[in-house]
Formats: structure tokens, sequence, C-alpha cells
């Protein structure tokens, strides 16, 4: 970002706090759709130009051809809502300046890409237009009609399914206000008390710095709701603990960056994407965080089996100092808790997710008087600097969605959803495990380039439909998906957290990419898991009973232990090559086949079973 100083700064700050007050004020007063959404574009507009220049050579006439988009990318909105009822009815048979608008504002969101999300979502998004435009060029199943540019620039900028569709709302509704509450607990110290609370938790013994880190990015990744934003925040604090102990740099930066990733799945705050999921499917926020706790906790514990055998193997030292126990911890900063409570309280009590994060804003203000440190009281000075940062960290995200929408618009014109669902479904000749298995090649091939909320719009218009037609319903459908995608920001060859955490620990990035894949591949498990037999949908709590979610937990628990003595290959002593590769099979058995009565459901858990009292045994 451009960094400002005087008038400008002064100038950009009062933008970023009115782009705030706007999604307060829709979440305490409705507003009309089209005028809620196209406002909040223009703050996105308005702030996006002047804060990321054109060029990385900041010039003088680059600034000044940077507040000249901003002025023409808000006039763009301006037009539509000077007669929004009027503007609406066209949208089938715009005017020429409709349509001058149109392609206007279409440039200038793919220009607004380029500079903040990268080039290759830009390209993505790019083709996703040119698909629609030039479709009855393209041959096979994936060919369509094609569509006249005043088709494309009345349904993109005149209609809810492009530019103002559902990511778009998401944004100006949800993801501003839990982005700036994430602000707001930050300034107000709570990031120093996730830290102090992992390490009064994390024991002391060989595991325990491994074990801090898993815990460390679990708790502050919750409330950020970032997998970068994590993985940085931690890598500072957690690398000078974890080379003391004896990881590697390469070591460190993927066991950072695999726990980092965790805080996009992890509730009560998650990414953009968990809001989208809510959007999609109809549901509560709170059926959403119910969804995801125990494939969240499934997807610690993975990492925590690993964390722990790692350390037995390599005879990790224990940490030189215990610091403050859990019970000093708690004494002190206790009050930051309280603001989770009343976010949690009132979901459970069915208000909007909007209200909740605004109350539980106001909680976080007013317990932050009760820190002992003044510079963390947020006094209005504190409150309009937070404020100014949260709406700086929402930029990119924002963004992202407004070209997401035109992404969606693609799939909704075009039908290439339900084209590449049939290609799905004829390719796994209607098999549930091999179209699951398609799903995951998809979410991979598309997350190698794109960000995680990216990724999930793309995967699920593809894949849900081809998963339902299979019988796997609905909601595990786009919480596979979901999944998906966020374990493609560590898989190689391109991975975000682990290359940002490999700058801060000084290692190769390609390489703790291959280490954070090995931590995070008892997590790929879990959407196996939750997806593959109706017995493991019951991990998902929504009509689930007690029997089936006990066989399901249970069998998630041992193949994840299974598969992390595999990849580790140490218990008491090294495991063989040919029990590892054992244990390995026994471990992808029972994800796809739950422990029961049944000797399909026995044998495996037998055979691994064998194989960890022979090691325990073994001096």
């Amino acid at each position: 970002m451009r960094e400002l100083k005087g008038i400008p700064a002064y100038i950009l700050g009062t933008i970023c706090v009115a782009f705030i007050a706007w999604s307060v004020y829709g979440a305490i007063k409705p507003i009309e759709t089209y005028i809620f959404r196209m406002v909040h574009m223009g703050f996105i507009f308005a702030l996006s130009f002047p804060f990321y220049p054109f060029l990385k050579k900041q010039k003088k006439w680059v600034i000044f051809f940077d507040i000249f988009l901003a002025l023409l990318a808000v006039s763009t909105l301006i037009y539509p809502l000077l007669d929004v009822d009027s503007f609406i009815r066209r949208s089938t048979l715009p005017e020429p300046l409709d349509f001058f608008m149109g392609i206007v504002i279409i440039v200038l969101i793919i220009e607004v890409s380029r500079r903040i999300v990268g080039l290759t979502f830009t390209f993505v998004l790019i083709g996703s237009l040119l698909y629609c435009w030039l479709g009855n060029y393209i041959p096979g199943p994936l060919t369509h009609r094609g569509y006249e540019l005043d088709r494309i620039v009345g349904h993109m900028y005149m209609t809810l399914e492009g530019i103002f569709g559902v990511p778009l709302s998401v944004s100006v509704s949800f993801v501003t206000l839990f982005v700036v509450y994430g602000t707001f607990m930050d300034a107000a110290g709570a990031g120093n008390f996730w830290l102090e609370l992992s390490f009064a938790v994390m024991g002391r013994g060989p595991a325990s710095a491994g074990r801090g880190a898993v815990i460390t990015t679990a708790l502050l990744g919750g409330p950020q709701g970032s997998g970068v934003a994590t993985t940085m925040s931690v890598s500072p604090v957690m690398w000078p603990i974890l080379k003391k102990a004896g990881y590697s740099p390469n070591m460190a930066a993927g066991l950072i960056s695999a726990g980092g990733i965790g805080a996009v799945l992890s509730p009560p705050l998650m990414g953009a994407a968990a809001f989208l999921i809510m959007q999609f499917l109809n549901v509560s926020f709170w059926d959403v965080v119910i969804m995801v706790i125990f494939p969240t906790v499934l997807y610690y514990l993975g990492t925590l089996f690993l964390v722990e055998l790692e350390a037995k193997k390599y005879n990790f030292a224990p940490p030189e100092t215990m610091g403050k126990t859990f019970k000093e911890v708690m004494k002190t900063y206790w009050y930051h808790l309280v603001s989770l409570a009343v976010l949690v309280a009132l979901l459970v009590i069915g208000r909007s997710p909007e209200s909740a994060a605004i109350w539980a804003i106001v909680a976080t203000i007013a317990t932050s008087f009760l820190s002992k440190n003044k510079e963390e009281w947020l006094t209005p000075k504190h409150i309009i600097k937070a404020t100014i940062e949260g709406a700086q960290n929402m930029i990119p995200v924002a963004a992202l969605l407004a070209a997401a929408g035109m992404i969606v618009g693609m799939f909704s014109l075009t039908g290439l959803g339900l084209k590449i669902s049939s290609l799905i479904m004829s390719l796994s000749g209607g098999i549930p495990v091999a179209a699951l298995f398609l799903a995951l090649l998809a979410s991979m091939i598309i997350g190698l380039s794109l960000p995680i909320t990216a990724t999930y719009i793309m995967t699920v218009v593809m894949v849900a439909p081809a998963l339902v037609k299979v019988g796997i319903p609905m909601h595990v459908a786009h919480l596979l998906a979901f999944y998906f995608a966020v374990l493609s920001e560590v898989s190689p060859p391109v991975g975000l957290s682990p290359s940002a955490a490999a700058a801060v620990t000084g290692g190769n990035p390609f390489r703790a990419m291959m280490q954070a894949w090995k931590y995070s591949l008892p997590a790929f498990l879990v959407p196996f898991q939750f997806s593959s037999t109706l017995v493991g949908t019951n991990l998902l709590i929504l009509g689930s009973n007690l029997k089936g979610f006990t066989i399901a937990l249970s069998s998630s628990l041992i193949s994840l232990f299974y598969l992390s003595l595999g990849i580790i290959g140490y218990l008491k002593n090294h495991i063989s090559i040919i029990e590892r590769a054992l244990l390995i099979v026994c471990s992808i058995v029972i994800t796809f086949i739950p422990v029961d009565f049944t000797p399909q459901g026995i044998i495996p858990l037998v055979v691994g079973a064998i194989i960890v009292v022979i090691h325990l045994k073994k001096k």
C-alpha cells in the first residue's frame, strides 16, 4: 500500500471511517439493496486507487492518474444512483450511456484486481468475461451460444447477478464488521492474551514448542479469520522458540502456516467464504459455525498428532521458561473473552451476524478500559485509528469479492457450472468417492493461483451440483468445497502462507510449502471423513444422531492417528516402511468405511492396532 502523510492521509482516513460507518448504518437501519451495495462499491473504488498505485514507482503523474481513475470509477456508481428504479428496469436493454458506464466500471474493477489481488486472478476474471462473449467459439461440452456485449454489461452492471451480487452483499453486510471487530480486538491487546494463553497451556516437554505454535495459531487465528494474517502475526513470536527447540527454518515455517490456515476454518470468526456459505445455503451464520466446529477440531488434532510424534522422533528441546500459568493469564486478561461470549451468545439466540458483530465491538470497547496498559484503552483516538486500520484491511477482501461477483455472474449467465457438473458426473460414473476426488482435484488446480474465497466461489458452483446428484447433501457439498479451498492455501507449488512464513524464518519457500503440506496432510482426510459416508455427515452436527456422531468422531480420530504414524514413522521407536504403508492404508480405509462391527470396519482398525501395540512394547 502507498504510504500517505499530511492532508491526503487525513482525507483518506475520513473516507475509511465513512466506509466502515456505512456498513454499521446498514446493519442498524435497512437500506435499499442496490443503494447499499453501490455506495459500498463506491468506497472500494475511492480507497483502492489512491492506496494501491498504478506503478511501483510512485511518480507525481501516477498519483494524479490514480485520483482521476478513482473519480471516474465513483461516477459510474453516482450515475445509477440518480434514478435507481429506471436503471434496474433497463438491464435487458441498456441505453448507450448505461453501456458506456458499464464498460468503464468493468474495466476499472479489472484494474483494481490487478493492483490488489494479483495478475493470475485478473486473468481468470478476464477469461470469464471472454467466455461470456465468445462462448460459441469454444468446442466441446463447454460451448454456449455467446452473448452480445450489451447483454453482458446489463447482466454484470445492472442486475444483482454480477458486480452487485452475493459476494458484494457479503462484503458490505458481514465481512466488513467482522474485520473491524478483529482490528478492535487487536488494538485492545487481545493478541498478547492469545499468545500468553497458548504458552500457558503448551506444557514443558519435547513437543511443547510445536504444540505452542499450533495452539497459538488456533487461538489467534479465530478472531483474525485470515490464514496469511495469522501466519505473519505468529511467525516472529514463535520462530525463536521453535528454533531453540530444534526446528529447522523450513519446518517452523511449514508448521506455523499449516496452523495459520486453520484460522479461516476456526469459529466464530472465519474467512469471507463462511459468510458466502450462509448466503448460498440460506442458513443462519450460527448453523455455519456449528457445522465447522468438529472439522476444525479434527484439523488441529491431526496437526498436533504429527507435532507430538515428530518431537519424540527428533527429541526436540523443551522451552527454557514456563512464563505465566493459565490461572495468571486468565486473571490478567479474562476480559478479552467477554466480546467473544457476547458474539456467540447473540448468534445462539438468533440475532443476525451484523448485530452480533456490532455488539461484540461495543463489548470490546467497554472491556478495553479494564486493561492496566492505557495504550490498549479504546479511547476515541484509538477507535478512529482502529477503524482506519480495519478499512485498510478490508480493501483487498472487498476488491476480491466485487470482482468475484462477475465470475459468479458468468456462471449464472452461461450455465457453465451445470456443464462442468455434468462433466464431473460422467467422469465419476456416478460413484460418490470418485466425484469427491474430482472435486478435490478441481479445487487444488483452481486454488494454485487464486485466494481462498475465489477458489471456494469457483469450486462450489462447479462441483456442488455434481456432488448433490451422487447423493451428498447440499450443506456437506458446500463445506467440502470450502475445506478444499482452504487447504489449497498450503498446497505446492504455490502457497501464500508458507512463503510468507519462510520470509520470517529464513527458509526456502518451496521447501516450507512441502513442510506445510506434510503438517496439513491429515487435514486432507477430514473433508472425506464428513462427506464420503452418511455416518460421516454426523460430524457436521446438523441432522446428526448420537450413535452416528460417536462412530464418525471415533473413526476420524483413529484414522488421523494412523495417518500421522505413517507420515512420521515413529512411535517409541522407528516404524518400518511396510508398517508405515499399512498404517496409511488402514487410515484411508477407515475414512471411507467408518469403524463399526462389520469386517470391513474392524479389519483396518485391528491391523493398525497390532502395529501400534508392537511398537509400544518395544524398548
